[in-house]
């Protein structure tokens, strides 16, 4: 199990009123997000990571037809199944609850790429360990820092320079800077490199997947999470729907940079 989506879910539960009462009214699984929305108007979204699911049919599509009216919590606590597919529609549902808690007056919040403070932060010097194959990230980092680890669970991502997941052990604890795709809240990995990585200067997560209520991740030492803000559900589902991927939901989201108050 993840105890950061455990947390996460008791938050949700603990600051939403009349939360029984919100509805999923829409769920799209695309090539290259999930996307879901509520009753309320909000949109979450989760990486599909079709490259991790496994040959045979997927066991949510045993609900087509019927996620849509469910509730939200309900359909939020897939996000502890062990099963892919369930998870990230739990994942993506519990992101649009999210939605409802994620205000400036509980964090700083701000509009931005979040490689513009990673950037800020990293030094020539520097061992950094990118979890999961950004390439965006990748290009500018290899000219930037001392070393680049890069880890990649799915084989048709490796090339010369990456990096299975089973390696974290040994190169985790040396980074001095870690950026973590939010996939890995979905696919349950995130709980264990939090922990690899308590020697990092700098830990961020990043992705339209880490829209979750980032408090647990902050009590872990997450410096900052690199989430979206979606600003128009329909045509954001209708991207999702259709197989677009990062570039494509970006007319339908703004970028955001979440950080604690102190």
């Amino acid at each position: 199990m993840s105890r950061i989506v455990d947390e996460a879910l008791a938050i949700i539960e603990n600051s939403i009123p009349n939360l029984a009462e919100i509805k999923v009214v829409r769920v799209c699984i695309g090539w290259g997000y999930t996307g879901v929305k509520l009753s309320t108007g909000h949109v979450g979204v989760c990486h599909s990571l079709l490259a991790e699911q496994p040959v045979r049919c997927c066991p949510i599509v045993k609900w087509a037809g019927k996620l849509a009216g469910s509730s939200a919590i309900d359909l939020a606590n897939l996000a502890k199944s062990w099963e892919l597919s369930e998870s990230i529609v739990g994942i993506a549902t519990l992101n649009a609850l999210s939605q409802r808690v994620l205000n400036e007056d509980r964090y700083t919040i701000d509009e931005g790429n979040f490689i513009g403070y990673i950037e800020a932060k990293v030094e020539a010097t520097d061992t950094v360990a990118l979890i999961g194959y950004i390439e965006p990230f990748i290009n500018v980092l290899r000219r930037r820092v001392g070393r680049l680890y890069v880890f990649e669970r799915s084989p048709r991502f490796f090339d010369e320079q990456t990096l299975p997941d089973t390696a974290y052990e040994e190169f985790l604890p040396k980074a001095d800077i870690v950026i973590i795709s939010g996939s890995a809240i979905a696919n349950k990995t995130i709980d264990h490199v939090l922990e690899l990585s308590k020697n990092a200067r700098e830990i961020g997560v990043v992705g339209p997947s880490a829209g979750l209520i980032p408090d647990p991740l902050f009590n872990r030492g997450v410096k900052i999470v690199g989430s979206v803000k979606p600003v128009n559900a329909d045509r954001l589902l209708q991207i999702i729907e259709e197989g677009g991927g990062t570039p494509q939901i970006r007319s339908a989201v703004k970028f955001i940079n979440i950080r604690p108050k102190f």
